[in-house]
């Protein structure tokens, strides 16, 4: 693949906007949230929580390359992914607090919370032997999420779910051209984040 489009396919599909894209079909797919709640409180949500766990760790990111404690923003050491990653998880987990002490104490968004956490920390851990592709975790965690919720929804998945499995495989594609990782470190990522969400979601819906 031509490195510059496997560049352009990495940013579009870079996890923070892949989280955004979970959380939206989260509240779209899901009757327990889509049903009930304003859709001005569901936005104030969906924002919220993409405050917390997207943009501020990218900032952190941001601040790190600017104090020069990492070498370049894409995190291509696995060095520089390991403040990242802990302060995501911090987030989604003080996220997870305060909906479920202060906010809206739905058990699937609870659950959702928790997956997220649970995938990036273990991401962290693994990353230590082997740079696992948070890339493909995330697209995984979507696939999981649609897969999970498709039994309960009101809409159509199987055609969204063959888009996400055909992007995830482009993503993977790219990112193995860049050299950004290995073919079962790719892999590895699809699995561990399709698996975890599926599995905290699916006795939730």
């Amino acid at each position: 693949m031509n490195l510059r489009l496997a560049n352009f396919i990495s940013i579009i599909a870079h996890p923070i906007f892949i989280n955004l894209v979970c959380l939206f079909m989260l509240f779209i797919l899901s009757p327990s949230l889509s049903y009930g709640i304003p859709l001005k409180i569901k936005l104030y949500y969906i924002a919220y929580i993409f405050l917390l766990t997207s943009l501020i760790p990218a900032l952190t990111v941001l601040l790190l390359k600017f104090t020069g404690s990492i070498q370049t923003v894409i995190l291509n050491d696995k060095e520089d992914r390991v403040i990242p990653y802990i302060v995501t998880t911090v987030f989604y987990l003080f996220t997870y607090y305060n909906f479920r002490t202060k906010m809206l104490p739905s058990n699937l968004l609870l659950g959702y919370l928790m997956a997220c956490a649970l995938i990036v920390f273990s991401v962290l851990l693994i990353n230590f032997y082997s740079k696992i592709s948070i890339h493909l975790a995330t697209l995984g965690a979507l696939c999981g999420l649609i897969s999970a919720i498709s039994s309960v929804s009101f809409f159509e998945v199987r055609w969204s779910l063959i888009g996400i499995i055909l992007l995830s495989g482009l993503v993977g594609s790219a990112r193995f051209s860049l050299k950004a990782h290995s073919a079962s470190q790719l892999y590895l990522g699809f699995i561990l984040g399709f698996f975890t969400m599926f599995l905290f979601l699916f006795n939730l819906v």
